[in-house]
């Protein structure tokens, strides 16, 4: 099975007071989020602004975003984890007897 997720990544400026300088940061929402932000009224600009004030960062330009989507293959994914020893079953993890 394939899903897609819809990305957007805003490039912004930011203002880091810890480090006193000015820097880039990349902040990538999904569609689905961005959705969920404009039923309450939210724009996307105020979500990234959110995201640095919670980051203590403080923004100084908002770029334009870039859009991309990505797909995965689920089953190719469940595989791969599996072949690198990741536990499938979350009762695994208890550890200790079953009985």
């Amino acid at each position: 099975m394939k899903i897609e997720i819809h990305l957007l990544r805003f490039y912004v400026r930011v203002w880091d007071p810890e480090k006193e300088e000015n820097r880039e940061e990349s902040i990538t929402l999904t569609k689905d989020q961005l959705r969920a932000a404009g039923l309450i009224g939210m724009s996307s600009k105020e979500i990234v602004n959110r995201i640095c004030s919670r980051w203590s960062l403080q923004v100084l330009e908002i770029g334009k975003a870039e859009r991309r989507t990505i797909a995965f293959n689920l089953d190719a994914l469940w595989d791969s984890c599996y072949e690198q020893g990741a536990p499938i079953d979350p009762l695994e993890n208890l550890g200790g007897d079953a009985d």
